[in-house]
């Protein structure tokens, strides 16, 4: 399955899409620039849709009344890309991606064994497969959607994130006592060749 399959459901789905976004560290073909340039102290250069693709299809989404979302698993410490990430995000949000956040702290440790993945609808869920250095090295669509539905609600509707607009990286909020239970067992596909 190549990423472009993953990049043509964008335009597919109708109600919403949704990302479960669990590494500290993705390296995403030109981006190093501006990571470089955020790390020195520079300024990000705004995000639009004339200048970038993400914020054009999350756009697209809300004209057509669709919803883009993503909860953020936030590992400590927090990695130089963590805060490249945070300090993009208002763009986003801007443009209308609902961002959630969790610390990995909360979460049981089994959550370790949920990948990346992408669910549109509550019917179509890809995996994302990444190298050790967080390269992107395609999706794959799993066969039972159910497991990835329960991992977002548990997440969502269990009120368990905090809104990226509102968390702090360099404290650790305490929305709750206990771990987030275990995400039930998913069946993931290996990358096809």
């Amino acid at each position: 399955m190549s990423a472009e399959e993953l990049g043509r459901m964008y335009d597919r789905f109708t109600d919403y899409a949704w990302r479960y976004e669990g590494r500290d560290v993705y390296t995403v073909d030109g981006e190093q620039e501006r990571i470089q340039a955020f790390l020195r102290g520079g300024t990000l250069p705004r995000k639009t849709r004339d200048n970038n693709g993400w914020i054009r299809i999350v756009e697209d989404a809300r004209t057509r009344g669709a919803q883009i979302g993503r909860v953020r698993v936030v590992g400590r410490p927090v990695t130089d890309y963590t805060r490249f990430e945070f300090a993009a995000y208002p763009d986003n949000i801007a443009a209308g991606e609902d961002i959630e956040v969790i610390d990995r702290e909360q979460l049981d440790p089994a959550w370790s064994e949920v990948p990346d993945f992408w669910l549109f609808d509550d019917t179509t869920a890809f995996v994302q497969h990444f190298d050790d250095e967080g390269r992107f090295l395609g999706a794959e669509p799993v066969e039972d959607v159910a497991p990835f539905v329960q991992i977002r609600q548990l997440l969502t509707d269990l009120a368990t994130t905090v809104p990226a607009g509102r968390y702090a990286l360099d404290t650790v909020p305490r929305q709750r006592t206990t771990p987030v239970p275990p995400p039930p067992a998913l069946t993931v596909p290996s990358l096809s060749r």
